[in-house]
């Protein structure tokens, strides 16, 4: 029998996708576990796998159309099997509509892309290697190159596994910016009248380029100043003896099972610590009410080239430091690579900011919409501190609360606080 393979929810912010490429074709045969499609959200590029195994009958939302989650994109059944009724209704609107909504994702993509009706199709930024390898590159430098008419093919990546990023397509457009110029002189009266005032711009104090948000950054932008004016913040600062947590992690970072333990770890299972006690600060205002999670999910604001992805470690208190050292550098990592799985960015319940790599001595962090906290964590300092009445040399961290105050109080923070303290000051607790 013939189902339909729906647009996932990637994200817990994802509405719709964009398919970038179909890597299968109809007719193919179909694993359970073989990739169909690549998806751009407003935060990655991520995959999307068959739980379903037959067939690829018809593709309902070509490559570069838009669909919202939850709608059919694909059918896949037996060889020969006729699509539903159902299914054809289905797929009729989104494959006449896939050519118009294509246009419109070019449309608002940028200002630059809509004007330049030249310009090739968006396809070709999307160009394959040989071998059927996908170029790799980050949304913001297709995006780039596709407002300058740069093909990927010809640019070489300095990111991560050779990815192409921002700066690359910078590089590469310099060179193709400058080429009509040794081309034959315009004799267009508008292009000349256009030059003097170009090169006075210049010169001009204060001046400089406009560039459109990264979809990304676009989403980011939208959603802080979504927190900050919906969510009324409350903070609260502890300062944290850290000398503890650096001796064992020495001693373990030793260790096979532990390698690349780090302190950020430590801090994660400490506030999955500090959440088990005080379960309240895990909560979250939604429609208008208290929400409870049954889990403790949290999610590590990690930074990339175009901005911000929060990869989750999903039950976090069930989890031993052991595997909370597998699952967040896995997650972390890639996350940086941009190729986050489709369950990473999904279910969080909390956030962990942490700058001390940055030797950040303090900051705030804004709570990230649908949930109720966020933990700033600073750089560890090595301060005269005081033990038993004598002052030796020690190490400190601080970490500041970040807490909607519509459901989390002070009294609540505080407590959370508390037991976060603890558990970096006695790591055995974290051993448990």
């Amino acid at each position: 029998m013939a189902v339909e393979v729906k647009m996932p929810q990637l994200s817990d912010t994802m509405n719709a996708g964009k398919i970038l490429r179909w890597t299968k074709n109809a007719g193919d045969v179909i694993k359970r576990g073989d990739i169909l499609a690549e998806v751009e959200t407003e935060k990655a590029n991520l995959e999307i796998e068959s739980f379903h195994e037959g067939t690829l009958l018809k593709i309902l939302t070509p490559a570069l159309g838009t669909a919202p989650v939850g709608s059919a994109i694909a059918i896949i059944g037996q060889p020969g099997e006729e699509v539903s009724a159902a299914s054809t209704n289905v797929a009729k609107p989104a494959a006449a509509a896939a050519p118009a909504q294509a246009q419109s994702v070019v449309a608002s993509a940028s200002p630059v892309v809509a004007a330049a009706p030249q310009s090739p199709p968006p396809a070709q930024a999307l160009s394959v290697v040989p071998g059927n390898g996908r170029i790799k590159a980050s949304p913001l430098a297709r995006k780039i190159a596709q407002s300058r008419n740069i093909d990927l093919a010809q640019v070489s990546g300095t990111g991560p596994n050779g990815r192409i990023v921002r700066k690359d397509i910078e590089q590469a457009g310099s060179s193709v910016a400058q080429a009509p110029r040794h081309e034959a002189p315009s004799t267009s009266p508008a292009t000349n009248a256009a030059m003097p005032t170009a090169r006075a711009a210049s010169g001009t104090p204060g001046s400089g380029k406009l560039t459109p948000f990264s979809k990304m950054r676009e989403t980011i932008a939208r959603r802080m100043q979504e927190s900050v004016s919906q969510s009324p913040h409350f903070y609260v600062t502890t300062s944290i003896n850290m000398g503890e947590v650096t001796k064992l992690r020495e001693i373990l970072k030793l260790r096979p099972e532990f390698k690349g333990i780090s302190i950020n770890h430590f801090i994660i299972k400490a506030a999955a610590y500090a959440l088990s006690h005080e379960p309240r600060v895990n909560r979250a205002v939604r429609d208008n009410q208290v929400y409870e999670p049954d889990q403790i999910n949290i999610g590590i604001i990690t930074a990339i080239e175009d901005g911000l992805l929060i990869p989750v470690v999903k039950d976090a208190n069930l989890l031993s430091l052991k595997d909370i050292v597998f699952e967040a550098r896995a997650a972390v990592e890639r996350a940086r690579a941009g190729r986050p799985s489709s369950t990473d960015l999904l279910g969080g319940t909390f956030s962990i900011s942490n700058m001390g790599m940055f030797d950040v001595e303090n900051f705030t962090a804004i709570i990230n919409p649908g949930q109720g906290a966020v933990l700033a964590v600073s750089s560890v300092q090595d301060e005269p501190m005081v033990v038993n009445g004598q002052v030796v040399p020690g190490k400190r961290m601080k970490a500041t609360l970040s807490v909607d105050h519509r459901v989390i109080d002070g009294v609540m923070a505080g407590t959370f606080q508390k037991h976060f303290k603890e558990a970096l000051e006695t790591p055995a607790l974290l051993m448990l």
